[in-house]
């Protein structure tokens, strides 16, 4: 039963404001509430896994624990604009230790979803996650992707239903009803 290396990785990626401003859909923040995300930030960083999975030629796993999601859950259910803003915080932890693994990754690449092979899933259960077929794993702030950055879109597991590969014609959807 072939299972790949695991090795936990020390990064501790730098709080992106840009991304975080995009991620949460806002212009600007205050100087309280960037006080608030950053304490946010400093408190779930010690909740930030973030493993090679195989050689030099593996996968990077980064993923949130399970707590995180929780406290999201229960800060959406008391206001959801305060979710929304505690997701744009999870998101930016993802995608900067991305970033910060993987600079080549930049502003328009993405972090192609692999293959759930049965040596990946494997993987991933001795850590306690789940792979599913579909590419998803079971934890909502998570990541899988190869690792050093290779193949993009083109080997993507998400190719087929990914909105950057779909040539939609998206041209007619905000034409009035009334013609």
């Amino acid at each position: 039963m072939k299972i790949l290396s695991i090795s936990e990785l020390d990064i501790q990626p730098e709080f992106d404001f840009s991304t975080f401003l995009f991620l949460a859909q806002v212009d600007e923040v205050g100087p309280q509430e960037m006080l608030s995300v950053l304490g946010t930030w400093e408190k779930w960083l010690p909740s930030l896994k973030v493993y090679q999975l195989g050689e030099r030629k593996g996968h990077v796993l980064v993923y949130l624990e399970k707590k995180v999601e929780d406290e999201v859950d229960d800060i959406w259910k008391a206001s959801p604009s305060e979710g929304f803003k505690h997701e744009a915080i999870a998101q930016t932890m993802i995608m900067g230790t991305l970033k910060a693994l993987m600079p080549e990754l930049g502003e328009k690449e993405c972090a192609p979803v692999p293959e759930p092979t049965k040596p990946l899933r494997r993987t991933l259960e001795k850590l306690g996650l789940d792979l599913q077929e579909s590419g998803a794993m079971n934890r909502k702030y998570a990541t899988l992707t190869p690792y050093p950055h290779r193949y993009g879109c083109d080997r993507c597991h998400l190719k087929d239903s990914c909105i950057k590969n779909m040539n939609l014609d998206l041209g007619g959807i905000m034409k009035g009803t009334d013609q």
